[in-house]
């Protein structure tokens, strides 16, 4: 259930406290129809979770095969999400997103992310996009970048 930040732990106890500190600056907190929603997941005979599996794979899969030949990409392992390195182009996540807005595709530099190498990475969600949309990337990338 991307963004609604409902999810679990399994810990040692030990471990519980510190983790529920981290999660909370993390997490939030997840509104109530989110939480009856994941109960209502959990208890389905069929979740879907196969078929979403499948789907962000198939999403995934057509993004790295349309950018690879032009753009680093740093494939998902899993998720729905993958990073572009702009560095080698000489440019930021930040100025990259600038320019695929101007293209109308909105991405995330992953600036202040963690490590300090971050701002190099643009991160491409693909979860919510099907494929006839996701097909047009490429050539919005060809505009935002051409040379």
């Amino acid at each position: 259930m991307i963004g609604w930040r409902v999810g679990w732990v399994v810990c040692p106890l030990q471990a519980a406290e510190a983790i529920g500190r981290v999660a909370i600056s993390n997490v939030v907190c997840p509104v109530g129809i989110a939480q009856q929603a994941v109960a209502a997941a959990i208890e389905a005979p069929d979740d879907g979770i196969t078929r979403c599996v499948a789907t962000w794979q198939q999403r995934h899969d057509a993004l790295v095969r349309s950018l690879a030949p032009d753009f680093r990409i740093v494939p998902a392992a899993g998720g729905w999400s993958l990073l572009i390195d702009f560095a080698e182009r000489g440019s930021s996540g930040a100025q990259a997103s600038a320019a695929l807005l101007e293209q109308g595709v909105a991405a995330t530099s992953m600036e202040n992310w963690g490590e300090p190498d971050t701002a190099r990475y643009l991160r491409l969600v693909f979860a919510n996009e099907p494929l006839e949309r996701l097909r047009e990337v490429p050539r919005r990338f060809a505009r935002a970048f051409a040379a």
